[in-house]
């Protein structure tokens, strides 16, 4: 007969697979490393995996030490759906990864594992009553900075890079800093999921993708950033830290919601001659951090005054571009 405890550590076995997925679809993602049959043989995996768990735990439902419990049945349907919908994404990954980059009208490829985490998230914090604290990611501070790096190195051979070299300097910056102590791990783990959505919107989503490739063809302007721009970078980094830790102090949610809001309402698009398009990315993961600081059920006030002050880091960032000579001149020779 299987025990009360018995069954949690088979709950907790299959979050633990429903994050190692995960773990497999970023890796998919940044290195690209695997040919459609490849994906399609683990997207059979996972389904197999699926229908044993499903099988397994049904012929355990009649123990006297599980039935009844409510909480126990639905966190099992919560881990079997999103074991799901990591099957439905290895799928359309499969289909659709010779055409990410080709097809200009395409908008969303395939549900984005960030959309899979928070989904999961959410679905066990109502569950709960209150925010899942085991994180659905392999994001963390020794592994966020080379995947980045990885997909970098994934599109060097046919896009420009130095805008998404700008914003990994970006996300790079944050990371040398140690304070404030109490929230430093949280800061690190969502910029390194913005800046890695971010830079993959560049490289990978249309219309940035081509204009990136086309660029690159032509062979101009470098990919490397300079030292002044490096010290731009470093200084808005001070100011994100220098905010952060006075939103901190005052502990209000709604003043720091307010002020990223105003960031976007006054969000630098840039002269008239350079690519909208390009910089309306930007605005995207901008408005997005807002509206998750905002709208989140699953955030502590911390977490959402992080969002809120992302968001000011991104326009922030965004004003420094325009004001830079050779990324002005890469926005206006993208404009085509």
């Amino acid at each position: 007969m299987i025990t009360a405890e018995e069954l949690l550590e088979r709950i907790l076995i299959l979050t633990t697979v429903n994050s190692t997925l995960i773990h497999a679809l970023i890796t998919i993602e940044a290195e690209g490393g695997l040919e459609s049959k490849q994906i399609d043989q683990l997207a059979s995996g996972v389904r197999a995996v699926r229908e044993s768990v499903k099988r397994t735990l049904g012929n355990s439902g009649n123990n006297s030490a599980t039935s009844g419990s409510s909480f126990v049945d639905d966190t099992i349907k919560v881990i079997l759906t999103h074991l799901k919908r990591i099957e439905t994404a290895l799928d359309s990954y499969s289909k659709s990864r010779e055409q990410v980059v080709l097809k200009e009208d395409l908008k969303e490829p395939l549900l984005t594992t960030q959309q899979l985490i928070t989904e999961a998230s959410a679905d066990l914090a109502g569950l709960t009553g209150k925010p899942f604290q085991r994180r659905l990611s392999i994001f963390d501070p020794e592994k966020q900075l080379p995947l980045l790096q990885q997909l970098l190195d994934k599109y060097s051979s046919r896009s420009h890079l130095l805008l998404p070299n700008y914003w990994f300097e970006s996300c790079r910056e944050l990371f040398r800093y140690s304070e404030p102590r109490e929230v430093i791990s949280e800061v690190t783990h969502i910029a390194g999921q913005v800046f890695y959505n971010l830079i993959r919107r560049f490289l990978a989503e249309a219309p940035c993708a081509g204009l990136l490739q086309e660029l690159s063809r032509r062979g101009t302007l470098g990919n490397d950033l300079t030292s002044r721009e490096q010290n731009q970078i470093a200084g808005t980094a001070s100011e994100f830290y220098d905010q952060l830790a006075n939103a901190l102090q005052k502990n209000s949610v709604k003043a720091s919601i307010s002020e990223a809001k105003r960031g976007l309402r006054a969000f630098d698009w840039g002269p008239a001659d350079v690519e909208k398009r390009v910089v309306g990315v930007i605005h995207r993961s901008a408005r997005e951090l807002v509206d998750q600081a905002t709208d989140s059920k699953t955030l502590s006030d911390s977490e959402r005054i992080i969002h809120a002050e992302l968001s000011r880091y991104l326009c922030a960032l965004t004003t420094n571009l325009h004001n830079l000579p050779r990324f002005n001149q890469l926005l206006t020779d993208m404009k085509i």
